[in-house]
């Protein structure tokens, strides 16, 4: 594995991981809102469980003083007083289902809303990881172009400082360092031309 494989790789598993994280905190937040959700139906029969209760309390309460004064529950101030205790009831059992429809919807908005954040958590994960990844390879490249750019003219140093010993030919010259050396023509005086190498090439190409 070269040393771009290396780094992508070190990426993905940080990205895996990063995923993984989040959707153990989605699963655990939303297994205790679904549990909510589900308990609240028997959390609000209660309140109206209690409703009916205190309702029978106060008609055996209103029976009982009828009875007490020698009253019958058939008279007027008996059918009064069970009609406002049926009203009570009824308001309360109101109230206790309102409640509990907005407890629901609250839950179920918590719910939307958790699935909306973790998808925007995985998206955010994946973009800084994809943006980590390009910079670290851009780096990597940079640092090999300069390491084969640095070794490339070290190797032609090298390989000159032997040709002008005459410890190399020109040809070996450019086995060593890939690059053909040409001949330019230089005055010596009345003697005529004589030929020398030329190595612009190399100057050219800015490894010197």
């Amino acid at each position: 594995m070269n040393t771009a494989d290396s780094i992508k790789s070190y990426y993905d598993s940080l990205e895996e991981a990063q995923k993984a994280q989040l959707l153990a905190q989605y699963e655990q937040n939303y297994a205790q809102l679904q549990k909510q959700l589900e308990s609240a139906p028997a959390q609000y029969q209660a309140l109206k469980n209690e409703a009916y209760v205190n309702n029978a309390l106060a008609e055996r309460g209103r029976r009982e003083t009828l009875a007490n004064m020698g009253l019958s529950g058939a008279g007027g101030t008996s059918l009064s007083l069970e009609q406002r205790n049926t009203g009570s009831l009824l308001r309360t059992l109101g109230d206790v289902s309102r409640q509990q429809q907005d407890y629901s919807d609250n839950v179920n908005t918590a719910l939307y809303n958790l699935g909306a954040n973790y998808k925007a958590d995985i998206s955010g994960v994946e973009a800084k990881t994809a943006s980590e990844r390009m910079a670290a390879l851009s780096q990597q490249a940079r640092f090999e172009a300069q390491y084969e750019q640095a070794r490339q003219k070290n190797v032609f140093d090298q390989a000159y400082s032997l040709y002008k010993k005459r410890l190399i030919t020109a040809a070996q010259f450019t086995e060593m360092t890939g690059i053909a050396l040409k001949k330019s023509a230089k005055k010596t005086g009345s003697a005529g031309l004589s030929t020398v190498p030329y190595i612009g090439s190399y100057y050219e190409q800015g490894y010197a």
